[in-house]
């Protein structure tokens, strides 16, 4: 999972692992099946963005599903699958502390990631939907 910031909030991704092949050369052919007017170099660039954007085969499947279903254009580009991702928010102690004073605190729950040093605090709804532990 990675984890972006800015001033106010943190939100992580919820996808984690590898890519392999198999699933890379599936959802190549997914997408020539679904936009055959794309050209033929649009692939080559697509897996290696797909590789240097640290996608998981999970992430890939649900970003061709998505654009697959919402590109309003005749065809898609490679920014429409590299932008997809779901995130949830993530707070820390000190943020937490605020969230108690103002009667929320019961929503969330600590979760140890092992890259993080200290606990994250994530809504009750997110940790059963995603299946975080």
């Amino acid at each position: 999972m990675s984890i972006g910031s800015s001033s106010q909030e943190s939100r992580i991704s919820i996808y984690s692992g590898t890519l392999t092949t198999p699933v890379v050369i599936k959802n190549i052919a997914k997408i020539k099946k679904s936009f055959p007017s794309l050209p033929i170099g649009f692939y080559e660039v697509f897996a290696e963005r797909l590789k240097a954007n640290g996608f998981c085969n999970d992430r890939l499947n649900d970003a061709v599903n998505h654009v697959i279903e919402n590109c309003v254009y005749p065809t898609p580009t490679i920014a429409q699958f590299l932008t997809w991702d779901r995130r949830i928010e993530v707070f820390t102690y000190e943020q937490m502390l605020k969230k108690w004073d103002e009667g929320y605190g019961d929503s969330y729950n600590p979760i140890q990631f092992p890259d993080r040093e200290k606990p994250v605090w994530i809504h009750v709804n997110d940790i059963k939907m995603y299946n975080l532990k």
